[in-house]
């Protein structure tokens, strides 16, 4: 018996999926709204075909591939009919890490360019960059215990930066990053209390808000997984970046 299935999904012309960052970000955020029941361990965008990971028999297989093709088809290309998705098994634990490792890697193994930070993968949910899909990271933990998200993490560092080199200009795109380009409350009250010498006029016109609205969030409190992933990206997306380490599994 299989011990889990990797999925294949595209359109039924092989149409290029996500021809752009936006649309990239699109796939990752239908996954991480709709995909939760599912034991996915992964997911990987590249071109025309998108990958899924997910333990479980081939039934839960076949089930998790309808819904999650559905929805992704509407948030994708709603008006272009999709081929059925072809499930491959994966047969044992050695043939899941690779296969692991294969779903994260579309764009390199493709030769993509275009997604510098891996936002159409599983990859900043694993690590706590996207709190909305960081349940992905307890699938793996109980599936892939040998997997260090701190391995996981280096992928996406360059040279370290310090916290307070950080340009205001940076923290927009921090938000856009941490919510698929959504910017979530959670994650804008996140970087108000990030920016800590930022006059309120200068964060209230970075992250469009009013000046009550900053000096409103300055008195409650952020949540610990939205602030680690908005500084996360903001040193990510800083000029020279870095990540802070990998949190602990």
């Amino acid at each position: 018996m299989p011990l889990s299935w990797q999925i294949i999904l595209r359109a039924e012309d092989n149409r290029v999926l996500a021809p752009d960052l936006a649309a990239r970000r699109n796939w990752s955020a239908t996954i991480a709204r709709v995909g939760r029941p599912w034991p996915l361990l992964a997911h990987g965008l590249a071109d025309t075909h998108g990958h899924l990971l997910l333990v479980g028999e081939r039934e839960v297989a076949g089930l998790a591939a309808r819904c999650l093709g559905r929805a992704l088809r509407v948030a994708l290309c709603p008006d272009h009919a999709w081929e059925p998705a072809r499930l491959r098994p994966v047969h044992d634990q050695a043939h899941l890490s690779n296969t692991f490792r294969y779903v994260l890697d579309q764009q390199q193994h493709h030769r993509l360019p275009g997604d510098d930070h891996a936002e159409g993968c599983a990859l900043p949910d694993l690590v706590g960059l996207r709190p909305a899909g960081a349940w992905m990271a307890d699938n793996c933990r109980r599936h892939l215990p040998r997997l260090s998200l701190e391995t996981l993490a280096s992928r996406l560092r360059s040279s370290l930066t310090p916290k307070d080199a950080r340009p205001l200009s940076s923290l927009p795109l921090a938000v856009e990053a941490a919510t698929y380009g959504r910017s979530a409350p959670g994650a804008r009250l996140a970087a108000v209390h990030l920016a800590v010498g930022a006059s309120t006029g200068d964060l209230a016109a970075a992250l469009r808000l009013c000046a009550r609205q900053v000096r409103r969030h300055r008195t409650l409190e952020p949540e610990p997984a939205w602030v680690s992933a908005v500084s996360g990206w903001w040193t990510l997306l800083s000029p020279r970046h870095a990540l802070p380490p990998a949190p602990a599994g």
